[in-house]
Order: structure tokens, then sequence, then C-alpha cells
């Protein structure tokens, strides 16, 4: 994502601490948005025919829990 900002293919929305360096280096600008009800979307990849360990399984369920939609 980071790449394409810099290749002026569009914008993103990410970490502050994603981009300081750049943000540093002036190879990326920073504008901060401020007083607004942001959410970014979360994604777990994980191979249908491997057996997940009940670690896996537990963490799947958390997050299913509370990424819930509004």
């Amino acid at each position: 994502m980071k790449r394409a900002v810099e290749i002026d293919a569009g914008v993103a929305i990410v970490p502050e601490n994603t981009v300081t360096q750049e943000v540093a280096k002036q190879t990326l600008a920073q504008v901060r948005l401020e007083d607004g009800d942001f959410h970014r979307p979360l994604a777990a990849i994980y191979k249908k025919n491997k057996v997940l360990s009940p670690a896996m399984k537990q963490f799947l369920t958390v997050l299913k829990e509370d990424v819930s939609p509004d």
C-alpha cells in the first residue's frame, strides 16, 4: 500500500508507525485525520485443509466476536 502511494498511484490511511521513517525522509507526506469514526478491516487467512491448533481456533473465535459490524 505504501508503495502505491510512493509512485502516485493512490492514497492510503495507515498507522503512523508504518510511515514514520518515510515522513522523516520526506518521501511521503502525512496528513492527520481528526474527529472521525475510523474502522479498519481485518482478515485472517489460512489453508482450508490445514488442521488448526486449539490456540488458533480460539484466536479466530476472539476475532470474530470482537470485530462484529455495527
